[in-house]
């Protein structure tokens, strides 16, 4: 079989972490089978899709790196395709034109809801329709009333359901527009599509639009629906767990790479971590290894999962990242001091944005320690650092003599590092918790570091 996925997300939002999921669980599979990955932006509802969504969608999509090789298909330009079906399932008796106004069709979702039984409408059976050639109508499937339909579901296994509580779902609307039901397995037979990976929201849709594909003698597809992804709490994940579009993630200081590791393992196990790279994962993916409980978005995980990701990365990458997002402008020597220390840097950050952190230390060439409870400490230790001072001043500037310069003072004073180590770097980064002492004094050089130590507090 030449494999077709799609990823059809709306442009209602913007693009959401579950949606990406999707995205990537089709990426995946199409590619381990060399098939097509396919993107289709359903954007048929007007009043509520935007182009900032669609924009959002094609960026994060680029991100995580799962967008398409192939033309994005835009459902709102096959109306007419729709339309046609729609009209073609009325001529074969397997739709029927329905007139009820809202005040009655609000009374039937009543009486629905009150006795559990699914709509009907009273028009399904009704011969002579003449009289109501001016009125305006919806055209709803006519679903079959006995009997049952199973869908051997990939991830969820085999269900089957009654036909007798499917509802005779609206497929044109009263202003000739389709509805999602029909547009989504019209343009999925267009498209060729062999597999329909989506949320098991969706699950319910799949045994009334299956009726369509029936009644139409098409290729019935490969369906995988997949649970839903939930916060700790077990709710489904919402804007109160925090950021839930996906490019809140990159603009809070993610990388896609580990974004994508993340997602991927909501849901889907490998051996080890490594298989969760994209590479990796294409040889090793399957449909049978997607769990059928919900996954649980957890922030300190995929916190871990970035901070290895940019420990893993190229110091020239991830300078790249930081003077691209906060518009630095450096000078040679500044390059040099923050290329040398950025491996020590990303110790101490989980996300490459929190680097911004350290921008004033760096840079700053008339720096002083701005705490103020800092600044007492620095005030009685003033003598110290201007001693420590004068010995760096006078020593040739290697890390091995910065290092035995300062040993040497704390055996001439009788000291421990504990007791120099948190001053010197109060005075000359601001903080007690910063990369390798000694690597800060080499990289800021005699003369700031001197100028820093002696400053009078």
């Amino acid at each position: 079989m030449n494999v077709v996925t799609r990823f059809a997300p709306s442009p209602t939002g913007y693009l959401h972490i579950g949606g990406a999921r999707t995205a990537i669980f089709n990426y995946l599979f199409a590619k381990k089978h060399s098939g097509k990955y396919l993107v289709r932006i359903e954007d048929t509802d007007k009043k509520r899709s935007s182009e900032e969504a669609i924009e959002a969608i094609h960026k994060g999509l680029n991100w995580l790196n799962v967008n398409s090789e192939h033309n994005v298909v835009y459902q709102s330009q096959n109306f007419n395709s729709h339309i046609k079906v729609a009209h073609e399932l009325l001529e074969k008796g397997h739709a029927y034109k329905c007139y009820l106004n809202s005040d009655e069709l609000e009374k039937l979702r009543k009486k629905s809801r009150e006795n559990g039984i699914p709509i009907k409408s009273p028009w399904r059976n009704k011969k002579k329709l003449d009289d109501n050639k001016k009125k305006e109508f919806v055209i709803r499937l006519r679903m079959p009333s006995d009997g049952t339909t199973t869908i051997d579901d990939m991830v969820q296994g085999k269900v089957t359901v009654k036909n007798e509580i499917l509802d005779d779902m609206v497929i044109l609307r009263s202003d000739n527009t389709p509805t999602y039901m029909l547009s989504s397995v019209v343009d999925d037979n267009d498209m060729g599509i062999t597999h329909v990976i989506r949320g098991d929201d969706h699950f319910n849709n799949a045994f009334r639009q299956i009726q369509i594909i029936k009644y139409l003698n098409w290729n019935i597809p490969h369906y995988a629906h997949i649970p839903l992804i939930h916060g700790k709490d077990g709710a489904k994940l919402s804007k109160r767990h925090g950021a839930t579009s996906l490019f809140d993630y990159h603009d809070l200081g993610y990388t896609g790479d580990a974004m994508f590791s993340y997602l991927l393992q909501l849901g889907w196990s490998a051996k080890n971590d490594e298989d969760y790279c994209i590479d990796r994962a294409i040889k090793l993916f399957a449909l049978e290894n997607v769990s059928k409980s919900p996954a649980k978005f957890d922030i300190k995980k995929l916190n871990n999962i970035n901070a290895k990701n940019l420990n893993s990365m190229k110091t020239s990458d991830i300078y790249k990242l930081v003077i691209d997002r906060f518009k630095l402008s450096l000078n040679d020597e500044e390059q040099k001091r923050f290329k040398s220390l950025l491996p020590e840097l990303l110790k101490r950050v989980q996300v490459y944005t929190d680097l911004e952190l350290e921008f004033d230390w760096l840079f700053q060439k008339d720096f002083f320690c701005k705490d103020k409870n800092y600044q007492l400490k620095l005030q009685k230790n003033n003598l110290m650092l201007k001693e420590i001072g004068f010995k760096l001043k006078e020593c040739e500037w290697s890390v091995e003599n910065i290092k035995n310069t300062l040993n040497q003072y704390i055996v001439d004073k009788s000291l421990t590092f504990k007791d120099i180590g948190p001053i010197l770097r109060m005075a000359l980064t601001g903080k007690t918790n910063s990369p390798d002492l000694v690597s800060i004094i080499y990289e800021l050089g005699c003369t700031i570091t001197v100028n820093r130590l002696n400053y009078n507090y």
